[in-house]
């Protein structure tokens, strides 16, 4: 498949951005959001806003995807696409994981223009692969200090966008646009009401292999990033330290009835997560001045009480679930976030 361009496919970060701080007033009629994780892929469809109100849920599905992370997700997307029982099949899709780079850093005031010309190489430095190689953008979040400025710096692997929209098409599908996860999250925060115009806030959202990590200061996302830890890692950490099988591991702790090992082994696997959202919480204070206040949980293994209760239990931050509308639970995050965008 030839490359795409990044204009065509995916919304430049400032457009991102924009449609982070405020929902456009004139709402489309139709849109879906398609959630592709490594697990499964769920999808929501949103009718037009009504009132002052949310917009509604038409329908909505969870699809389950066998395998890992490169299995072709096509017929996943086709059965949720087609649960949904409507005429249309333009998707927003969302990326995220070690392909989707995304960095807040300090760079000189300049034009917009001068900006665009300076991202390529400043983005480098931050990148594990070669610039040439992925989709980019950056937008000004605003003064770090005399003459400088916070931009984020938005990468993708061209790759990446490539295999999305294939998998799509191969179920008989069109991409209407590409976002990233982990904004898409922000945006559904946003939308549910939870968000505040003031004070610091952590968004975690626990998938099948990925958590996606906000941290909002205000309204604006500071610090962004996808840790490598879900509830696979959780079933099988948890199996091989008590010589157990890893899917009678995953039921029951999505039923939350665990042996006293089993709870015992699942704090001790949680403890990776905490290390590392806690190092993120760290390295936010020490950037801009002070640390999350509370956290809010979404995401398949946020549906889990125990989950819920360790993490309550080993963050300072007081932690509270979340959902992004009536009738959704919090694995459908993502997937609302990303039907809100309009193309």
């Amino acid at each position: 498949m030839p490359a795409v361009p990044f204009a065509n496919v995916v919304q430049s970060a400032a457009e991102l951005f924009r449609r982070l701080t405020t929902i456009a007033p004139k709402d489309p009629k139709l849109t879906i959001g398609l959630d592709i994780g490594s697990a499964s892929v769920k999808a929501i469809a949103l009718g037009p806003r009504k009132g002052l109100g949310p917009r509604p849920v038409l329908a909505q599905h969870l699809a389950p995807l066998d395998g890992g992370q490169d299995t072709n997700a096509s017929e996943a997307i086709k059965t949720a696409v087609s649960a949904l029982k409507l005429s249309s099949r333009s998707v927003n899709v969302g990326v995220s994981g070690q392909w989707v780079i995304m960095r807040v850093v300090e760079m000189p005031v300049m034009k917009p223009a001068e900006l665009k010309q300076a991202l390529p190489f400043e983005a480098q430095r931050y990148l594990p692969f070669n610039v040439r190689d992925v989709v980019l953008d950056g937008v000004v979040l605003g003064s770090s200090g005399p003459k400088k400025n916070w931009v984020l710096i938005v990468a993708c692997k061209k790759e990446l966008v490539e295999r999305r929209m294939d998998g799509v098409k191969q179920a008989g599908c069109e991409t209407a646009l590409i976002d990233v996860d982990a904004l898409a999250l922000t945006n559904a925060f946003q939308a549910s009401g939870a968000a505040r115009r003031d004070g610091t806030r952590a968004l975690i959202n626990v998938g099948s292999q990925l958590t996606n990590l906000v941290i909002l200061q205000g309204e604006v996302p500071y610090l962004v990033r996808d840790i490598p830890w879900g509830a696979d890692k959780l079933a099988r950490g948890v199996a091989e330290h008590l010589g157990a099988d890893a899917a009678a591991v995953a039921a029951s702790l999505v039923k939350g009835e665990l042996t006293p090992d089993q709870r015992s082994s699942t704090e001790l696997v949680t403890q990776a997560l905490v290390d590392e959202l806690q190092l993120s919480f760290d390295y936010f204070e020490n950037r801009f001045g002070h640390p999350p206040e509370e956290t809010f949980l979404s995401g398949g293994l946020g549906q889990s009480a125990l989950f819920l209760d360790v993490l309550k239990r080993h963050l300072t931050q007081p932690v509270t679930p979340w959902t992004p509308g009536r009738g959704l639970t919090g694995q459908f995050a993502v997937a609302y976030g990303l039907a809100l965008r309009a193309s």
